[in-house]
């Protein structure tokens, strides 16, 4: 009486539904993802008023960590800084939502350093009134044009 039930055979057009539904759906999750994190963050809120459409021109540091308000970006940013400010932008993977940003270092207000565990970061507001918080791994700022907006005793 112990019969056994062999499952039915599926359908080879189901077998082969399965990865293009997931090459549909992945991306289209993804981007909605990076959309709702560039709201979170503060990103599209900077982008109003420091979206750029230059081509970044000066030092350029990749794989940098910062955050956006609350909203860290482990080693994905891509900074280039000039005599007149920060380009910032995350990676390939990162970039739906998150247009290219050009920060003046005019905008750059209460600019301090801070250590966490051993990273040390600048952490400053951006613009007057306050726009949004940035904060950014200290190589980048000290290295950079952008050592002018830190407090002269750092």
């Amino acid at each position: 009486m112990n019969e056994e039930i062999a499952p039915a055979d599926m359908p080879t057009w189901a077998i082969l539904l399965i990865p293009v539904a997931f090459a549909i759906i992945f991306p289209c999750f993804w981007c909605f993802i990076m959309w709702i994190n560039s709201h979170v963050s503060g990103w599209n809120r900077l982008a109003k008023h420091y979206r750029s459409e230059e081509t970044p021109s000066g030092k350029t540091w990749t794989g940098v960590q910062g955050m956006i308000g609350v909203v860290s970006y482990k080693g994905v940013l891509t900074c280039t800084t000039n005599e007149t400010g920060l380009f910032i932008q995350p990676g390939l993977l990162f970039k739906f939502g998150h247009p290219l940003l050009f920060i003046p270092w005019s905008e750059f207000r209460e600019a301090r350093k801070s250590t966490v565990l051993w990273f040390q970061y600048v952490t400053a507001r951006i613009g007057n009134p306050s726009r949004g918080r940035l904060r950014l791994a200290a190589n980048v700022i000290e290295d950079s044009q952008g050592r002018k907006v830190l407090p002269q005793n750092s």
